[in-house]
């Protein structure tokens, strides 16, 4: 079976993580647990009955030290993960992002709920990240880690927004957003992974300086949550073994295409929200296996 797993949400953004999660399942991922602070279960268990838990330690609805810990010591059989939609810009969150690309478990802090802690991993396991999406808030966070390009399996997917890519690279949106095709390769060689440029015409770069352009520019994907939808996507792809590279292409040309089906589907597309985005997915699927 094919396990996606997403690290995301908090107090104040509960629906990414929703959004995320029913995304890797609607493109096909078998088992999906979302980690989130226990606070949040409450809530999505009763809008998502088919996710699985990963219940994190928090502080005021955030996660806090040692979420990483949990995480760690329950990846064995998630073949691809998340990290970001949701996550909060707090200082825990950024610890948080630290010690996972760290990779180093702070034992005898606490544990999530029911599931295997962090104090009863095997004696001397390194704990090692499975192939990994970042976005949204996950993607703020590795500006203050070291050498972080570096730090990320190989192969990850970064799917940032203009001002997120603006926040990595340090370039004002206005130079990214002139020159969107070249900048989104010229990052995907310099920092070794799949790159995931959103906007009009998602323009998708590879490590060998490949580009890809998805040729749809729609209203109704400039809004909130629809950036989730698309990470689940991706990350669910990842999940059933589909390379970094074709996972980003097919997870966006979906994304596009539902956004518009989304338009048919609530007749305007001012009117189109993320989760009907979602809903057009199936149908999108539906039409390219006819």
């Amino acid at each position: 079976m094919w396990h996606g797993a997403g690290g995301a949400g908090s107090v104040n953004f509960t629906g990414a993580a929703a959004l995320a999660g029913e995304a890797a399942y609607r493109i096909g991922a078998g088992l999906v647990r979302l980690a989130v602070p226990s606070p949040l279960h409450p809530v999505l268990s009763g809008l998502l009955p088919e996710i699985t838990w990963l219940l994190l330690p928090h502080e005021l609805g955030v996660i806090a030290e040692g979420a990483e810990d949990v995480l760690f010591a329950n990846l064995e059989r998630v073949t691809a993960l998340l990290v970001g939609p949701g996550l909060g810009m707090e200082q825990t969150t950024a610890h948080f992002m630290q010690r996972l690309l760290s990779a180093v478990p702070t034992e005898g802090k606490r544990e999530g709920l029911g599931f295997l802690g962090s104090s009863q991993r095997k004696k001397g396991q390194t704990p090692t990240l499975p192939p990994l999406v970042v976005d949204a808030d996950g993607l703020k966070h590795l500006i203050h880690i070291s050498e972080w390009p570096k730090k990320l399996p190989p192969e990850t997917i970064l799917t940032p927004h203009p001002g997120e890519m603006s926040v990595l690279t340090g370039l004002e949106v206005s130079a990214i957003q002139a020159d969107r095709v070249e900048i989104a390769r010229k990052y995907a060689v310099e920092w070794g992974h799949v790159v995931v440029l959103k906007g009009a015409m998602t323009v998708i770069a590879d490590p060998a300086g490949r580009t890809f352009i998805i040729p749809v520019a729609t209203a109704s994907l400039a809004r909130a949550g629809t950036g989730d939808v698309l990470a689940g996507l991706i990350v669910g792809l990842r999940a059933q073994g589909v390379s970094a590279l074709d996972a980003a292409i097919a997870g966006a040309w979906i994304h596009a295409q539902a956004g518009l089906a989304a338009i048919d589907l609530v007749g305007h597309p001012a009117s189109v929200l993320a989760g009907d985005v979602l809903a057009a997915v199936p149908e999108v699927l539906r039409e390219f296996e006819a």
